[in-house]
């Protein structure tokens, strides 16, 4: 019995496999534009910023800005500047502190209980001993909600 050999000039072959690599670059594409749609105006409730992730490992979220509804749970006065536990909507148990620095707010009077927009950056900052703490969020900016 005679063999049939396959003609390697027809292409059949060839199509299926630049189909996925096609597809395989949209794909890394895609998912490049979404990673970096995280460092600016993503809310706490999304995907790219989960808070039992920046409390696992906050280091990884170092350099990076984020918008975060949150309602004032607790104020306490660090010198000129405030330290202050915001509630998340839809996760009211747990509180995530944020650092406004003195000015930050401008003109906007940051209340307990009431709900404002911050716009934060994940920081690295220093304890009183000067040992590093990486994931310290530093408000930017304040708007109320």
């Amino acid at each position: 019995m005679a063999r049939r050999k396959n003609k390697k000039g027809s292409g059949s072959s060839r199509a299926p496999l630049a189909i996925c690599i096609g597809a395989a670059a949209v794909l890394v594409v895609g998912a490049l534009a979404l990673s970096g749609g995280h460092k600016h105006g993503v809310s706490a409730a999304s995907q790219n910023f989960r808070i039992s992730d920046y409390r696992t490992d906050a280091s990884r979220f170092t350099n990076n800005r984020y918008s975060i509804e949150g309602r004032v749970e607790n104020i306490e006065t660090l010198g000129n500047d405030r330290l202050i536990a915001i509630s998340i909507p839809g996760n009211k148990q747990e509180r995530l502190p944020l650092l406004v620095h003195s000015g930050v707010a401008q003109g906007v009077n940051l209340t307990r209980g009431d709900t404002f927009l911050f716009e934060v950056e994940c920081c690295t900052g220093h304890d009183d001993e000067q040992k590093e703490i990486k994931g310290v969020l530093v408000v930017r900016r304040v708007e109320t909600k």
